[in-house]
């Protein structure tokens, strides 16, 4: 924290904002070159003390879903992957609007993913206004909070105006947010006019939004773990400061995801102990030093297909996640290092999130459990299969859907499916047959319409 003030005190960062250099300004801040921002400790401190501590996500049904709060950890997928693994032939390519729709809806079929992103940067549509396009598939098909991805505050305005029309008005919205904005200064220690555009109209209707920069080890960041780590703080807290001087009490989510360049491949890594170990030191420095809620990574890899190096590290990932208990944890189903998303990976990840869920909630104790009548009862050499304990207690242990227990013969009569097999099987029938609780038609069709606005004011067709 200190190495981080020590930056935004002697560095400062670069902020493309008039509006924004105004707020700094009154506030005590030294401008110099024009837009070279250097920040007194107290007004970055200052700033800290009116974010709120606590941040709640509802379904647009308008019940609270996602509590954002000390070590509680939610889990989702990710957002705008370029490229996508075909569910029916197994190939990569390019993504598709409809495969926003169908990851959403796979997502809104799965118990243990708590919030929507879009996945896919649809191909097949102008990217102009890809992003309204994208937010009313996600909206179609999921009644799970939505984190969503605006490319410009045109956009973003157009993504509020319909979820309130979602919500059923400004005021709704505000007391019942069921959506969180995704928003990334650009490393190293710059706010653009763009992003700031949408930090200030986020807070100005106070909803909820990450701010959570990207850089990477070796190319926009130190190569050091501790060098990257102490810059992205920066970056973040200066964010903290502009959004709490526009609007003290404006929720935000603190985080940063960074993992090191592998010199040998020029891949920034997805799934490395150092990021895994920036994402535990993000997670201390908001809910021990800032009482913030968190941003998190999990279900994510390097490896190209679901495999047993994609198996390694979502198993790693999803422990790691719950372990560090950061709150707001996306990316499950990304492959390739954050190029191209995996329907199988999503439908592995629940699973995995299941069994990790089952793991941290530990062994109840009292006299029920503890079953000491029942041990009593069968007593040496005896055997509990028929007992009343555990005709009433079998269910609570956790049992798979996907993970094969069966006998080698009787997974051989099966057809010897792999785990693949069995996930992708699993998303086919999900998305062919979950129906999400629906739009009323009213609502559906205003949300049309004004898409079809947005696209006629950009000229996109």
């Amino acid at each position: 924290h200190q190495a981080s003030l020590e930056i935004l005190r002697r560095t400062g960062v670069r902020v493309h904002h008039g509006g924004a250099l105004d707020l700094l300004s009154a506030a005590g801040c030294t401008i110099n070159d024009g837009n070279l921002v250097k920040f007194p400790a107290a007004v970055v401190e200052e700033a800290l003390k009116t974010a709120p501590s606590k941040i709640v996500l509802y379904g647009r049904d308008g019940g609270p879903r996602v509590h954002l709060e000390g070590r509680r950890t939610f889990f989702g997928t990710g957002s705008d992957l370029p490229n996508i693994l075909d569910l029916e032939t197994g190939e990569r390519r390019l993504s598709l609007l409809s495969d926003v729709a169908d990851t959403a809806r796979l997502a809104d079929s799965l118990p243990n993913l708590d919030f929507v992103m879009s996945m896919a940067l649809p191909s097949d549509v102008p990217s102009a206004t890809s992003d309204r396009r994208s937010f009313l598939a996600m909206i179609e098909n999921t009644a799970k909070p939505v984190v969503f991805t605006a490319w410009d505050e045109t956009g973003l305005a157009d993504i509020i105006a319909m979820a309130e029309v979602v919500a059923g008005g400004a005021e709704q919205l505000d007391q019942e947010p069921f959506l969180l904005a995704y928003l990334e200064p650009t490393s190293p220690l710059q706010h653009s006019e763009t992003v700031l555009n949408k930090l200030m109209m986020m807070a100005d209707r106070r909803l909820p939004f990450v701010y959570a920069p990207g850089p990477v080890e070796g190319a926009s960041a130190p190569v050091t773990s501790a060098g990257s780590l102490v810059m992205a703080n920066a970056e973040i807290l200066s964010g903290i400061t502009i959004a709490q001087l526009r609007r003290p009490g404006a929720p935000i989510v603190y985080g940063s995801g960074s993992g090191p360049l592998d010199m040998r491949t020029t891949v920034a890594t997805y799934s490395s102990p150092e990021f895994m170990l920036h994402c535990r030191a993000i997670a201390e420095l908001g809910q021990r030093r800032y009482h913030l809620p968190t941003w998190g990574f999990s279900g994510c890899t390097d490896s190209k297909v679901p495999d047993i190096q994609a198996g390694a590290d979502i198993g790693l990932w999803t422990l790691w996640t719950a372990l560090i208990g950061a709150n707001l944890v996306h990316d499950v189903g990304y492959v390739e290092s954050g190029m191209t998303c995996s329907y199988e990976m999503i439908v592995l990840c629940d699973e995995v999130i299941g069994f990790v869920r089952r793991l941290m909630g530990g062994i109840e104790v009292g006299p029920e459990n503890l079953a000491l009548d029942t041990i009593d009862e069968v007593g040496p050499g005896g055997d509990f299969l028929a007992a009343d304990h555990t005709l009433r207690h079998y269910k609570d242990c956790w049992y798979p859907k996907l993970f094969d227990r069966f006998s080698n013969q009787s997974w051989v009569e099966a057809g010897s499916p792999s785990i693949v097999d069995t996930a992708r099987a699993a998303a086919r029938e999900a998305i062919a047959n979950h129906c999400p609780e629906p739009l009323p038609e009213t609502t559906r069709e205003t949300l049309h319409r004004l898409v079809a606005e947005a696209v006629g004011r950009a000229g996109t067709g």
